[in-house]
């Protein structure tokens, strides 16, 4: 009989990070509640949505930092395929972010993702 090890399921993040512009918070904060988060999250291949803030200074040159967890790599082609099956949407969605960019500055984005061997935790 073979033995089948069970893969572990890893969280996966596309980390976005970004500053509010000066002088703009209370719009930039109206604009994320209202437009930013309910886009990301009407997403199919998003899991979940957290933001945080860096503290007491301590953030770098962009202080906030969106993590939005996928369901798997797979997410980055239903992520293209859903531009290139409907364009009109898409630029939609575009002109919409684009309106961000009165109010935010974007930074670096990068992939992340669980590292469970690093748990320093015994196993139970």
């Amino acid at each position: 009989m073979e033995k089948r090890v069970k893969m572990n399921e890893y969280k996966l993040y596309l980390v976005g990070s970004v500053k509010i512009k000066p002088g703009k918070f209370v719009e930039a904060t109206k604009w994320w509640n209202e437009k930013g988060a309910p886009d990301i999250l009407s997403k199919p291949w998003t899991k979940s949505l957290k933001c945080f803030a860096g503290q007491f200074g301590l953030g770098g040159e962009y202080d906030i930092e969106i993590w939005q967890e996928i369901e798997n790599y797979a997410a980055l082609d239903q992520i293209d395929k859903w531009i290139i099956e409907d364009p009109k949407k898409a630029a939609e969605i575009r002109e919409m972010w684009k309106e961000a960019n009165d109010l935010f500055e974007w930074g670096p984005n990068r992939l992340m993702g669980d590292w469970p061997e690093s748990s320093l935790l015994p196993e139970q």
